[in-house]
C-alpha cells in the first residue's frame, strides 16, 4: 500500500497534521502505538488552549480525534512504526501488524513519555504503585495517601485533581522552589496538598506494592520517610525518537528531532511536529506545528524543488 504521507503519531500534532493533509484531498495514514490523544489524553485539566477556559485533556483529545475522523480520518491505534528507511524519493515502513507501507513524504509526530523514577526498588515495583497518571489511576487510590513527585505543570495539576481523591497528598520537588505557574499555588494550600521542596527521593519501599519512599533533604542531608500507598511520577519527558534515528534525521543532544521553521527535518521529505521537537510542550504549539508540517509536506509532494527554499 502507498501513500501519500504517513503521519506517525495521532497526538495533537499527528491530528491536525491529518486535519489539514485531509482538506487538501491527499492519502494519508495516522499510525499510532498506544491510543489517540497523546499527553494530551492524560492531562487532568487543560486551561490554556484557546476557546475553552478550562476542559479534561480527555475531552479535548476526543474533540480534535471527531474532527479528524469527520474528515475521513481514522487514527490507527495499536500499529506501531517498527522500522522506516528511505528508498530513492520513497519510505518504507514496517509495521507491527506485519504489514508493509510506501509513503511519499513523513511526518513524526511520536511525541515524548514520561521518564522513570531513578530511586532504589523503583524498578522492581514498577507497575505495583508507581503510577504516570493520575487520571486514568488516581481513583483506585480513593481515600488513601498518595505522593506526587515533581513539581512542574504536569506534577501540580496532578496533585490538585488527586486532592480530590485521596486521603492526603504530598507533593516532592527536587528544587527549592515549584516550577510550575504560580497560579496553582494558593489552590495546592486551599486544597491541602502538603508541599516538600529540596526533596531528592532516594528510595521506595514495599515488597509487592509501594508502601513508603525514602527522601533526602537537600540542604540538610537528613532522611526521612512516608507512609503511603502510591506514588504518580512527574520527573520530565523523553523524546521518542526511535523512528527518526532510523532515518537519519539530525537530533539535538537529548534526541529530540531538529527541525526549521517550517518542521522540515535534515532528511528530504521527513517533516516532524509536536513535543518530539523539543519546542515548548503545549497542545496549542504541538497543534500549530503540526498545521505547518502538513502544509509544508503538501509543498513538497507537489514541488519538491520549491519546497527546499
Amino acid at each position: 500500500m502507498e501513500v501519500d504521507i504517513a503521519i506517525i503519531g495521532s497526538g495533537p500534532a499527528g491530528l491536525t497534521a491529518g486535519i489539514y493533509a485531509l482538506r487538501k484531498n491527499l492519502k494519508i495514514r495516522v499510525l499510532e502505538k498506544r491510543m489517540a490523544g497523546g499527553n494530551t489524553a492524560d492531562s487532568v485539566l487543560v486551561e490554556n488552549y484557546p476557546g475553552f477556559k478550562a476542559i479534561k485533556g480527555i475531552e479535548l483529545a476526543q474533540k480534535m480525534q471527531e474532527h479528524f475522523e469527520a474528515l475521513g480520518g481514522i487514527p490507527e491505534e495499536g500499529i506501531e512504526v517498527r522500522e522506516a528507511k528511505k528508498e530513492g524519493n520513497e519510505f518504507a515502513l514496517k509495521l507491527s501488524d506485519g504489514n508493509a507501507l510506501k509513503a511519499r513524504a513523513i511526518i513524526i509526530a511520536t511525541g515524548t513519555t514520561h521518564k522513570k523514577l531513578r530511586a532504589e526498588n523503583a524498578e522492581k515495583l514498577e507497575g505495583k504503585g508507581i503510577h504516570y497518571c493520575a487520571t486514568c489511576d488516581g481513583p483506585l487510590y480513593r481515600d488513601r495517601v498518595v505522593a506526587v513527585i515533581g513539581g512542574g505543570n504536569s506534577g501540580v495539576t496532578n496533585a490538585l485533581f488527586l486532592a480530590d481523591i485521596c486521603k492526603k497528598v504530598f507533593l516532592l520537588e527536587y528544587n527549592d522552589r515549584l516550577r510550575a505557574d504560580p497560579v496553582y499555588f494558593e489552590e495546592l494550600k486551599q486544597k491541602g496538598v502538603e508541599v516538600i521542596t529540596s526533596a531528592e527521593v532516594f528510595a521506595l519501599e514495599g515488597e509487592e506494592k509501594v508502601t513508603g519512599l525514602k527522601y533526602r533533604e537537600r540542604k540538610t542531608g537528613q532522611e526521612k520517610e512516608l507512609e503511603l500507598d502510591a506514588v504518580f511520577v512527574y520527573v520530565g519527558l523523553k523524546p521518542n525518537s526511535e523512528i527518526a534515528s532510523q532515518l537519519g534525521c539530525k537530533t539535538s543532544e537529548h534526541g529530540y528531532i531538529t527541525t526549521d521553521s517550517w518542521m522540515r527535518t535534515s532528511v528530504e521529505g521527513v517533516f516532524a511536529a509536536g513535543d518530539i521537537t523539543g519546542n515548548f510542550a503545549q497542545t496549542v504549539v504541538a497543534c500549530g506545528q503540526g498545521a505547518v508540517a502538513s502544509e509544508s509536506a503538501y509543498q513538497y509532494l507537489n514541488n519538491p524543488r520549491a519546497a527546499k527554499s
